[in-house]
């Protein structure tokens, strides 16, 4: 099953890359006239859909396996469930049997399988895959917005920082403020 996995990664991740390559060199065709401004930005958004697409390829593929593993590990805590059960559900304490019986078989499979390191090398693939698709589709939103003028999220967490640190700036000149009228009014006083 591993060596089958690993097949279909190796197989999609050369598909995506040829289609990648393909695509790359085809945008690298000289363009001239006011055309070009336009096709530098079409190329940034053509390459960063490409790379949507190959992410997404690759999220597919990572997905697969992990729904597999999962789908092994319910089919045997359903076996191991049948195995343990008792075979006629006649009265109340043959269904808590039952229970404890599909209990125990469930836990024992799942707990198997997320202790697994084979689980642990497709979650983490999972998991970055999500993460670069995040990525990609963030910085697809930020082109848009500068097209469009609008605020994009790096400048807002920019502006959110900045903000912050002047709150933190108007706290500590307050409490000087305060030192300084409490000394003052002790120097008054004396």
């Amino acid at each position: 099953m591993a060596q089958n996995d690993t097949s279909k990664d190796t197989s999609s991740t050369v598909s995506a890359d040829m289609m990648y390559n393909f695509w790359a060199e085809a945008l690298k065709l000289p363009t001239i006239g006011p055309i070009y401004a336009f096709s530098k930005e079409f190329a940034a958004y053509a390459n960063d859909y490409i790379n949507l697409g190959k992410i997404m390829a690759e999220l597919k593929t990572h997905n697969d396996s992990f729904w597999s593993l999962i789908n092994a590990a319910y089919a045997k805590a359903i076996t191991g469930t049948a195995g343990r059960a008792p075979k006629q559900l006649a009265n109340k304490e043959d269904f808590e049997n039952y229970r404890r019986a599909a209990i125990e078989a469930f836990e024992q499979a799942f707990t198997d399988l997320f202790a697994s390191p084979e689980f642990s090398v497709v979650y983490g693939k999972v998991f970055s895959a999500q993460l670069d698709f995040s990525k990609v589709l963030q910085s697809i939103s930020e082109k848009n917005f500068k097209i469009l003028n609008m605020p994009t999220r790096s400048e807002i967490d920019d502006v959110l920082k900045d903000v912050h640190e002047l709150r933190k700036s108007v706290r500590e000149l307050k409490k000087e403020i305060e030192v300084l009228k409490s000394e003052r009014t002790k120097s008054i006083a004396t």
